[in-house]
């Protein structure tokens, strides 16, 4: 046998409201409720925003990624104008893109041993299989980036993407990379997302800072 007690609200026996219940048995207190401790987030959203229109690349600028914090993760979904093309990503140094053969990677194939990886390049890449542009194509991928304000240690980042090749076949992906060991005295302040050919068709950005 069970019991129960309907109420709407909860509150003091001088009309105080506490809580309120909701119908579907949500409960919203009137106040913080104390001696409960709730976990402060280690992860800051900084940056949401939607790629309506084509753009040649998309720039995450100073304004998001600075001394504030010296770890980041980006989270994205791109689709590209251009079929069978691959994801990429530069870093910006005191406001101009870091150019020349800085950069290394290296991207695995989740369902196969395939890799593609390079120790001195021109940029970072996020694809082993070029991906498709038709409508649910593209790819979306999350990288977590530290040693963003170190001078001491290379940028570098890890994660993951998962898309669709030209034909709609899934491609899920691991990925790594960093700046070269002669460039540990960069400071990035700033981030360049495009792909290999072509614009970036739509997509969405987010952006964290993580403490």
């Amino acid at each position: 046998m069970s019991s129960k007690i309907g109420v709407q609200n909860i509150a003091h026996t001088n009309g105080t409201v506490a809580a309120t219940v909701s119908s579907g048995g949500v409960v919203a207190f009137s106040n913080n409720p104390t001696g409960i401790t709730i976990p402060a987030s280690d992860f800051k959203l900084l940056l949401s925003d939607t790629i309506s229109s084509p753009v040649s690349e998309y720039d995450i600028s100073s304004t998001y990624m600075n001394s504030t914090y010296d770890n980041y993760v980006l989270q994205a979904t791109l689709l590209p104008t251009s079929d069978t093309t691959h994801a990429l990503m530069r870093v910006f140094q005191n406001g101009s893109v870091l150019t020349g053969d800085k950069y290394s990677y290296e991207v695995a194939a989740n369902s196969s041993s395939t890799y593609a990886n390079s120790n001195s390049v021109h940029r970072f890449q996020f694809t082993v299989t070029q991906v498709g542009n038709a409508v649910g194509e593209g790819i979306c991928y999350n990288i977590r980036m530290t040693n963003v304000n170190s001078t001491t240690h290379s940028f570098s980042y890890g994660g993951e993407s998962q898309g669709f090749a030209n034909a709609g076949q899934p491609i899920g992906q691991t990925l790594s990379g960093s700046l070269l060991v002669a460039e540990r005295n960069v400071v990035v302040n700033g981030l360049r997302l495009t792909f290999e050919s072509g614009n970036i068709a739509s997509g969405t950005i987010k952006f964290y800072g993580v403490a």
